[in-house]
């Protein structure tokens, strides 16, 4: 069973065999692309890119490995906040992390 924020495929009509996915996101997401850093005790910080974000996540962006959970320092124009994450998904040098509460 897979968790209720991961997407499905599905094929997007019948003349096509095109697939698709369903977006089963429990908040939506903004487009945010903002700097920040991604900080874990044993690794150190590391600089990431904020793709899009929401309540309850993120879509990051990094040319180096995040560890599976870290301390996000998002940099605004309003100062700094950290949010514990924790990845859900990998592809190549992106990263999906929910917000941990």
């Amino acid at each position: 069973m897979q968790p209720a924020n991961v997407s499905s495929a599905i094929l997007s009509d019948r003349y096509s065999d095109r697939v698709v996915f369903a977006e089963r996101r429990k908040y939506p997401r903004a487009r945010f692309n903002r700097s920040a850093h991604a900080y874990h005790d044993l690794t150190g910080s590391r600089r990431c890119t904020i793709v899009d974000l929401s309540v309850g996540g993120a879509r990051l962006c990094s040319d180096d490995e995040l560890p599976s959970e870290f301390t996000l320092t998002i940099i605004t124009d309003e100062g700094q906040r950290c949010r514990s994450c924790r990845v859900i998904w990998r592809l190549e040098h992106e990263y999906g992390v929910q917000f941990l509460r």
